[in-house]
């Protein structure tokens, strides 16, 4: 079997969803024919097949985040060595231990993971619950089923949940990691631009200002640690200028 895994698309991008499969198992495709299109942060980017095969196995749906060198498609080939798979031996039983998940991006600080039984798990996916979004009530932490159905309930009476895809998610990432890490600054000050060409964009003199201050007084050029409650102050000024679009 051979595996085409998803490749660095470049600009550090470390993730892409899948948008739309342009083949099906079972068909025979040849070398840079149509395979998958996936979204980046960026931009849908249409991914061809590097050789000549049949397709015994497509990895993912559309709507499924894939990491770089997932698996996306399986040829049918004996040039290349299968990728193992885990397999379960012996009884499973069924227990009341707690059971912690790795922290996640969104719904909860870093350092913090979701810890249920394995009944409280059952119960919300019956009630197609997400736990990362459940304030937990129990002891240490835990999630109760109390905690579960009172989420359930919240959700009932909202709207249906659309997950973000594409920039709008990489756009709430960012900000959810922002929102935990920057410390929230606002300065004031007035300034008198009366001898500033009215018809010219002020931006480029806005960021120029910017510099100055920072220039003037370098802790506004800063990286905060959290975790070792320090800063780092920077020789270099990087500014980002959000546009605004549809």
């Amino acid at each position: 079997m051979k595996y085409f895994k998803l490749p660095d698309l470049g600009e550090g991008l470390q993730e892409a969803e899948i948008v739309e499969w342009q083949v099906e198992v079972g068909d025979s495709v040849k070398q840079d024919q149509l395979l998958v299109s996936v979204e980046t942060a960026k931009a849908i980017v249409d991914l061809p097949s590097p050789w000549d095969g049949e397709i015994v196995k497509l990895f993912g749906r559309a709507g499924d985040i894939l990491h770089i060198d997932d698996p996306l498609v399986e040829f049918a080939s004996p040039e290349s060595q299968k990728i193992e798979t885990g397999t379960v031996v012996g009884k499973v039983e069924v227990g009341d231990s707690i059971v912690k998940e790795a922290p996640i991006a969104l719904g909860r600080p870093t350092g913090v993971g979701v810890k249920a039984t394995p009944a409280v798990r059952a119960l919300a996916t019956r009630l197609n619950v997400d736990l990362a979004i459940v304030a937990p009530s129990g002891k240490n932490g835990n999630i109760t089923v109390e905690d579960v159905h009172r989420a359930s309930k919240s959700l009932s009476d909202a709207g249906k949940m659309v997950p973000l895809r594409g920039v709008r998610r990489a756009m709430a990432l960012a900000m959810s990691q922002a929102h935990s890490l920057v410390v929230p600054v606002t300065l004031i000050d007035d300034a008198d631009i009366a001898r500033w060409n009215a018809k010219q964009d002020i931006s480029f003199r806005l960021i120029r200002a910017i510099i100055a201050g920072c220039k003037a007084e370098p802790s506004l050029n800063a990286w905060y640690d959290s975790h070792a409650v320090g800063r780092t102050l920077l020789n270099k000024i990087d500014i980002g200028v959000a546009v605004d679009t549809d």
